[in-house]
């Protein structure tokens, strides 16, 4: 069989609206060049549509035509390179998400391991912004908490002692080798007042913590965050105001 032949071979078993790259399909890995031609044929025969640069989709036939793919497979599309997770939705969404704001965004912010771009796909809008984090799946949800903490003074329709209670609660429920991980990763990757933050839920529920992570704080440094001292009496322990 000719690699033309297994490229539609394979194509014709991705379902009608998902998206896929060149990468994903055999044989790219041994003939790239043959793999990009033969697509390119099936472009021009209308049996596939390119979305955007190495991003194709087998059009999906509605009532109204050819239907674009939804955009949830949209920000799959921008999650994974090459079928391997590449990011995480943080920001706004996120926020949502977890119940943190009500405002629901036309823009979701994807923090990847690349350069930032904008992607309007019509229906929405995708910005990738850039980490140092590696990312792995298993880690994507510990990311995302302690993203919530890095920006818990911009959240819109919130105040901190609002979304720290969220927190507390989300942290509360995480097994306790996530738990220890969380501290891990806030130590290495994260800001001053995000580990201090971390520091106050654990203290306020009691949850182990290594000496490593107060003494990577500046003891001279103070974080202004207008809590509520009687619903946090730690957070003085970690110059929080």
């Amino acid at each position: 069989m000719s690699i033309a032949q297994t490229v539609q071979k394979s194509i014709e078993t991705i379902p009608a609206g998902t998206l896929f790259s060149y990468q994903e399909l055999p044989s790219y890995a041994r003939s790239p060049n043959a793999v990009i031609k033969a697509v390119k044929r099936m472009v021009d025969d209308k049996r596939v549509k390119r979305l955007s640069k190495g991003k194709f989709y087998v059009p999906k036939k509605g009532l109204l035509g050819t239907r674009k793919p939804s955009d949830q497979e949209l920000v799959r599309s921008v999650l994974y390179k090459g079928g391997k997770l590449r990011g995480y939705i943080t920001g706004l969404s996120l926020f949502n998400q977890l119940g943190l704001t009500t405002q629901m965004p036309r823009t979701i912010t994807v923090a990847v391991n690349g350069a930032r771009q904008r992607k309007d796909f019509g229906t929405i809008s995708i910005k990738t912004q850039s980490t140092r984090v590696p990312i792995e799946q298993k880690e994507v949800i510990l990311l995302q908490y302690l993203d919530v903490l890095k920006d818990i003074k911009s959240i819109p329709d919130a105040d901190v002692d609002f979304s720290l209670v969220i927190m507390r609660k989300k942290v509360s429920e995480l097994s306790k080798a996530q738990q220890s991980r969380l501290v891990a990763l806030a130590e290495e990757f994260y800001s001053p007042q995000t580990k201090a933050l971390v520091g106050l839920l654990y203290s306020n529920l009691r949850l182990p913590l290594s000496k490593t992570l107060a003494c990577s704080l500046n003891p001279t440094t103070s974080y202004n965050l207008n809590l509520d001292e009687k619903n946090w009496p730690e957070a003085k322990d970690w110059n929080i105001r």
